[in-house]
C-alpha cells in the first residue's frame, strides 16, 4: 500500500509537472497591445535553490501544533493498540499514526509538496498523551504578478507551514510550565 501511494504521488508530480504553465496577458509591444502567454522565468529553479539554501541556515525550525483538529471522524487504526511483533508496519506500531498527501498550489514554486496528516488526536497506547503534528516553515516562492514587458512571472520569497509528522506528547501542566521557567531561570556555573 505504501508503495502504491508512493509510485502514484511521484506520477501525478510528473503529469502536472509536465503541463503547461502559460497564461495570457495583454502585451505592449511596438505601440499597440497584442496577447501573450506569461511563462515562468528561467532562472526558477536557481531561484527557488538559492532562497531553499539561505533557509538552511537555521532561522526556519520544526515546531509542534498546539491547538488542531482532526477532519471528521477518526479512522479505525485510532481505536486499536499498537503492535509490536515482527511483521508489523511503522503505522501499525505508530504511537500517533499519520496518512500522506500532495499539496499543490499552482502559483507556488514548488507546485508540489509531499505532507503528513494526523490521523488521531489521542496518543494510542499511552493514556494521557496526545498526538502533536510537527510543522515546518518550508522556503517556496508565491507568484505575484506578471511582467506585461517580459512575459514573465514575478515570484517573492515565502514560507509556508507544511505538517512534516505527527508526535505523541504529553499535555502541557500549570506544574510542568512552573518547573520549566524555573530550570531555565538558573544559572549554572
Amino acid at each position: 500500500m505504501i508503495c502504491f501511494r508512493t509510485a502514484f504521488i511521484l506520477i501525478l508530480g510528473v503529469v502536472i509537472g509536465t503541463t503547461a504553465k502559460r497564461h495570457n496577458v495583454r502585451r505592449h509591444v511596438n505601440g499597440k497591445w497584442t496577447d501573450k502567454h506569461c511563462e515562468e522565468p528561467p532562472s526558477l529553479k536557481e531561484d527557488l535553490a538559492t532562497w531553499m539554501q539561505i533557509s538552511m541556515s537555521g532561522q526556519f525550525d520544526d515546531t509542534a501544533l498546539e491547538e488542531w483538529s482532526t477532519n471528521g471522524k477518526e479512522p479505525e487504526i485510532c481505536e486499536k493498540s499498537p503492535k509490536a511483533d515482527g511483521v508489523t508496519t511503522i503505522m501499525e506500531r505508530a504511537l500517533c499514526p499519520w496518512d500522506s498527501r500532495v499539496n499543490y498550489q499552482e502559483s507556488r514554486e514548488p507546485k508540489l509538496i509531499a505532507e503528513s496528516v494526523c490521523l488521531c488526536r489521542k496518543s494510542r497506547g499511552s493514556t494521557g498523551a496526545f498526538c502533536m503534528p510537527i510543522v515546518r516553515k518550508v522556503p517556496i516562492l508565491r507568484r505575484v504578478s506578471c511582467d506585461r514587458s517580459t512575459g514573465l512571472w514575478n515570484y517573492v520569497r515565502s514560507t509556508e507551514l507544511i505538517t512534516v509528522g505527527c508526535h505523541s506528547v504529553l499535555p502541557r501542566t500549570q506544574r510542568a510550565a512552573r518547573l520549566a521557567h524555573l530550570s531555565s531561570s538558573r544559572i549554572i556555573v
